[in-house]
């Protein structure tokens, strides 16, 4: 269980330290430097951490001279290996048992010599699987005057899992004990068991009274939450209900892991104060509005409007010409559209977004040629031509045989009034084909008018496509994935 607990928090610091390293190549340039060497020390420092062995379980053994500490780590390893004895051992150099996988690095950083470590899984079939991942650490006395022990006891601190406080009937109350030490656990008291070692040593019927005295001993340090075994490890009692509690701390992520995730997450909330919490939505349609804005800074709506008088009359019609937009337009233009795009962004990236993207200048002579690109041509009046004449025709037609039937003589009247009606149809289809003649010169020049209109602000759109939203969405792409991949790391 804890092995699989491990290995799922190992899987997880990794996927965040993979997520921050994508963050700050995707970032490059748009952290401040301090914060950059600060969290690529951090990092450092983290894998170093990891080096140590983040699947592993810490479970250290602590006390003063005396206190039976030895005696506790050979019940609990089954093993004869930690000095112990009647003649109250000072334990001078630190033990080791482990459990399962390879300790080596977290033994080498806390100072265990090679001759003081001992690996379980390699000497007995019975490799207790609850324990897969534990070390096991028999640390010097506490009340050793050796600078060197306390020393690798603080080094150990940030590492261990489970404390356990190995203490004596005789001196469980020892005031530098509880000022040098347990006075400042406070916030490490859920991964502390105290055992109240050599109890029977003591009247069987005074035993429950100084496990209550240790309890309220460790109240007034704040420790009230800590679980007190009361054991003889020389008689093997109470060391199952030990173990019971080591299991559970094995079966928990190790302090470790929990301790190299933590601080990645640390480092990429610290980073994430360099990129925004969204980024604009730089569409094709965002360009919509601009492209509209230039193609009448251009006056192409003034040449569509020409375009469709042209079609209102038979007569010559000057068209106008498409201008040349002025580079303060074309500026005011693209700061609006780049405040937009910029929103919400920190400055080192809305001003990387600024520099990718096309410059006024650059900008105005792009729209200017996308503009003369399209050619300006009148509407065609042929099919109009052909319907005006035909209805000239057709008049002309109706008037003359309408004239011929009065002059002439002896037409029966059924045949005259049948000659009249058919003048009058000839007149009237030319009436019709005259005036739709109008309606198809109009048509056409609205089409023509629509279609130059069109064109232009295709091209138009086209070159805002390659010289602003490209670009931008280049830039916003990095920043979202920079942004995403802090996040997952700070999870």
């Amino acid at each position: 269980m804890g092995e699989r607990m491990n290995d799922i928090m190992v899987d997880s610091v990794d996927a965040k330290l993979e997520a921050i390293g994508e963050g700050l190549e995707l970032g490059k340039g748009h952290f401040e430097p301090f914060q950059l060497a600060r969290a690529r020390e951090d990092i450092t420092a983290v894998r170093r951490r990891m080096d140590l062995g983040i699947d592993l379980t810490v479970v250290a053994l602590v006390g003063g001279t005396g206190s039976g500490k030895s005696t506790t780590f050979n019940a609990i390893s089954n093993l004869d290996f930690a000095d112990s004895g009647e003649l109250r051992p000072t334990t001078e150099r630190a033990t080791a048992c482990t459990w399962g996988g390879d300790a080596s690095a977290m033994l080498d950083f806390l100072g265990v010599d090679e001759d003081r470590r001992i690996r379980k899984a390699s000497i007995l079939t019975d490799e207790e699987p609850e324990f897969e991942g534990l070390v096991l650490l028999d640390l010097p006395d506490h009340d050793s005057v050796a600078v060197a022990h306390s020393v690798q006891v603080s080094q150990l601190m940030p590492l261990v899992d489970l404390l356990v406080w190995v203490l004596d009937p005789q001196k469980y109350a020892d005031q530098a004990l509880h000022a040098g030490y347990l006075k400042g656990l406070e916030r490490r008291q859920d991964s502390m068991v105290v055992v109240l070692n050599q109890i029977d040593t003591v009247p069987f019927d005074q035993r429950d009274r100084i496990v209550e005295d240790v309890k309220d001993v460790l109240k007034q340090d704040g420790l009230d939450g800590v679980p007190v075994i009361s054991a003889s490890a020389l008689e093997n009692q109470g060391i199952d209900e030990l173990k019971i509690h080591i299991a559970a701390a094995v079966s928990k992520p190790s302090i470790n892991a929990v301790t190299a995730s933590a601080e990645i997450s640390a480092i990429a909330n610290r980073l994430l104060s360099s990129v925004g919490s969204s980024e604009a939505d730089v569409t094709d349609e965002s360009l919509e509005p601009i492209t509209q804005q230039l193609s009448r800074a251009a006056g192409i709506r003034a040449v569509g409007d020409s375009l469709r008088e042209s079609g209102e009359s038979w007569r010559q019609h000057a068209l106008a010409k498409p201008e040349q937009p002025a580079t303060s337009t074309v500026d005011a233009i693209r700061d609006g559209w780049l405040d937009s795009a910029k929103r919400g962004l920190p400055v080192t990236w809305a001003k990387t977004l600024t520099d990718e993207v096309a410059g006024p200048e650059r900008l105005r002579r792009r729209v200017n040629d996308a503009v003369t690109s399209v050619p300006l041509t009148k509407p065609s009046a042929q099919n109009a031509g052909i319907l005006l004449g035909l209805g000239i025709l057709l008049m002309l037609a109706g008037v003359g045989f309408g004239v011929a039937t009065a002059l002439g003589a002896g037409f029966p009247f059924a045949e005259a009034m049948g000659n009249w009606i058919l003048a009058g149809i000839l007149v009237l289809v030319g009436l019709w084909a005259f005036f739709m003649a109008g309606s198809v010169r109009r048509s056409a020049a609205k089409r023509a008018a629509d279609r130059y209109e069109k064109q232009v602000d295709t091209e138009i759109h086209a070159v805002l496509h390659e010289n602003l939203a490209e670009p931008a969405q280049d830039v916003l792409s990095r920043h979202r994935r920079t942004r995403e991949a802090l996040e997952k790391a700070s999870e």
